[in-house]
């Protein structure tokens, strides 16, 4: 018997699309608005950390104070308790994800 060779092609060798033709990412500009001092702005940016990080040291923070002068045992009106309540949850909550990511990033 002899062999027989066919070139047979059923699929693309190429199956590559480009799905935004003509469009290319280089560079990205965020504002977030204006800045009475953008040089200061961005130092600090650089030097001590993002806005969400300055944020979560300014909530632990808080959450340290908030429990060192037992304010939900305070005389509080209900608008007070509630937002405390609500800042305390969320502070939490931003932890919980913390702890959920981290441990999941040291688990690979």
């Amino acid at each position: 018997m002899s062999n027989v060779s066919i070139p047979l092609q059923l699929a693309p060798s190429n199956l590559s699309q480009s799905i935004l033709p003509n469009w290319g990412f280089s560079f990205f500009n965020i504002n977030l608005g204006s800045s009475s001092n953008p040089e200061i702005e961005q130092e600090v940016l650089e030097k001590v950390g993002s806005y969400g990080k300055q944020i979560g040291r300014l909530s632990e923070a808080l959450e340290v104070v908030i429990s060192k002068l037992d304010l939900l045992e305070k005389d509080l009106t209900t608008e007070e308790k509630d937002a405390v309540i609500k800042f305390l949850g969320d502070v939490a909550e931003v932890r919980s994800i913390k702890n959920r990511i981290n441990g999941a990033e040291n688990n690979r």
